[in-house]
């Protein structure tokens, strides 16, 4: 694929794990844009405060599938686990980064997971971010999603849970602004690092505007790409949500800000739609129209 030069600041792609994280889905979501990009996969295992404190109380005892009665937690046992996740998390890891031959890292902290995530970012870098299906978990991503950091690269994936790889194209999102160009130019990467096909859905008020956002995606990845494209009117969350389920991606690549991800109702309604990874580019001040 042609794709023409972008600029495309050098990064890390941060993983915020857990000892009760479900591993395969982020980590495999973010070694393939790793892959694409060329980046570094930085995983970071979160002692979670407020679990070890919960270790300390006297009552605190842990029930589980299978056994004959629950077990007492205490701080010891809990630290116990504490390093067998972290064991689990880092081998998760680094089996993925060295297949794919990516230059990757490991660490522990201790903190609250969101807090403790973000505060891992350094300038440009990305940040994966684990999606439920539905209930809290949901808002819970929504409300990670909005806070992350205006230094970061103004890319999230929202990576979801217990889905096995999808085999389907990897979809940009475009309405037309700066942001909109830039979501074709990495999802063109990661269609070409995957051999998947590359589809977009420009979402545009007019032909007219819809033709200047076709015209922009040949520009991008040369004029003898293989390009899909289907159309889609703004506020039009509905049909883009059938788009997803019809064309059941691999990827999605959009907005973090625009459409049709821009709003937190319609953006869970799409990421439940989607059942795969979703790479939300945030605008910086210069893309922003």
């Amino acid at each position: 694929m042609a794709l023409n030069q972008q600029d495309h600041r050098s990064c890390r792609i941060v993983i915020g794990l857990k000892a009760a994280s479900d591993i395969d889905p982020p980590v495999d979501a973010a070694t393939v844009l790793a892959s694409a990009i060329k980046a570094e996969l930085v995983g970071v295992f979160i002692e979670e405060e407020a679990m070890m404190d919960l270790a300390g109380l006297p009552f605190a005892t842990a029930v589980s599938f299978g056994a004959s009665k629950p077990q007492r937690l205490t701080p010891d046992t809990m630290k116990q686990a504490m390093a067998r996740g972290a064991m689990m998390c880092q081998r998760a890891l680094s089996a993925r980064a060295t297949s794919a031959q990516i230059k990757w890292s490991f660490s522990h902290r201790r903190g609250s997971a969101p807090e403790t995530a973000r505060a891992a970012l350094n300038a440009g870098d990305y940040l994966v971010l684990s999606g439920q299906n539905h209930g809290f978990g949901s808002y819970e991503l929504i409300e990670e999603l909005r806070s992350v950091p205006r230094h970061s690269s103004g890319v999230l994936i929202a990576a979801r849970q217990h889905q096995k790889p999808a085999k389907g194209p990897v979809i940009a999102v475009d309405d037309g602004d700066t942001t909109g160009a830039k979501t074709l130019a990495l999802a063109a990467r990661i269609a070409a690092a995957t051999g998947q096909q590359l589809m977009l859905f420009a979402v545009a008020g007019t032909d007219a505007d819809a033709d200047r956002i076709v015209q922009r995606a040949r520009e991008l990845t040369g004029p003898t790409a293989a390009i899909e494209v289907h159309r889609f009117l703004p506020n039009a969350p509905r049909s883009i949500a059938a788009g997803f389920m019809h064309f059941m991606p691999s990827f999605v690549v959009a907005d973090l800000e625009g459409e049709p991800f821009g709003h937190d109702r319609t953006a869970l309604d799409l990421f439940r739609a989607t059942k795969a990874p979703v790479v939300l580019i945030r605008a910086d001040e210069s893309g922003k129209q």
